[in-house]
């Protein structure tokens, strides 16, 4: 390329060093920042477990669980045959309460079967039919009691089962604070780990921009050269005819 006549001949580069008392510092970052490097200082990973285990509550707690899950609860198996026995009907003969038996039953029936001996008439069909109406009403209404218990009984035999679970679900969440706490210790221990294995590149950056800051960096510039021949020539001419005069040659 051309500048008025002038060709591009070659590049002149200038290079400006930060202040010769700062040299020596910046060699010795330069060689720490290798051994550094050689002896890979910062790139190690944490060493110890970076997740807490199960605490001995949450292993507890899980163990009766598993436990519970394969056995099943004893009152949801009282409930599961309570319902079995009431689908059967296994409940609506009043001779399995005794106690109606004597309370209820055998009054009625004395009075009964007292009025027909008095009339003479006792073994008579009035009589059984009498008293087959006189024991009816009690013995239904006994039968109706009884079944709306076992109904509601049914009912709450899962919420009852399920009251285990509850407490293995309090005795999880203390283990679970338990494993936490332990996380939040194992991240602190790491996160110390960390700040150790960085500090010295820290510090070296530190050093190292502290010294740029101070001196400032070592500066390049390149600058192309130019050169006229044409006017080289005429320049080489002129000296030419000056040193003939000179010499009384021309």
């Amino acid at each position: 390329m051309s500048i008025g006549g002038s060709e591009q001949t070659g590049t002149q580069t200038t290079t400006v060093l930060p202040p010769a008392y700062v040299l020596p510092n910046l060699a010795y970052g330069a060689n720490e920042a290798q051994r550094m490097y050689n002896a890979g200082t910062g790139f190690g990973y944490y060493p110890e477990n970076t997740v807490a285990g199960f605490s001995p509550e949450q292993q507890m707690a899980m163990t009766l669980q598993g436990n519970r899950a394969l056995s099943g609860s004893p009152l949801t198996r009282s409930g599961q045959n309570l319902a079995l026995n009431t689908l059967q009907g296994n409940f609506l003969n009043p001779t399995t309460n005794p106690y109606f038996q004597t309370a209820v039953l055998d009054p009625i029936t004395e009075r009964v079967q007292g009025t027909f001996s008095q009339a003479g008439r006792l073994g008579s069909g009035a009589n059984q039919m009498a008293l087959t109406r006189a024991l009816a009403d009690p013995l239904m209404q006994n039968y109706e009691r009884e079944r709306a218990r076992q109904d509601s009984m049914i009912t709450r035999a899962a919420p009852l089962a399920n009251q285990d679970y509850t407490d293995y679900a309090q005795l999880a969440a203390v283990g679970l604070d338990r494993q936490q706490q332990a996380q939040r210790q194992i991240e602190a221990n790491k996160a110390r780990f960390d700040f150790l294995q960085a500090a010295p590149q820290q510090r070296l950056g530190t050093f190292l921009g502290n010294l740029n800051a101070a001196a400032g960096n070592a500066q390049t510039q390149s600058q192309p050269v130019y050169e006229n021949k044409a006017a080289n020539a005429l320049g080489n001419v002129a000296t030419v005819a000056s040193i003939l005069k000179t010499l009384n040659l021309v």
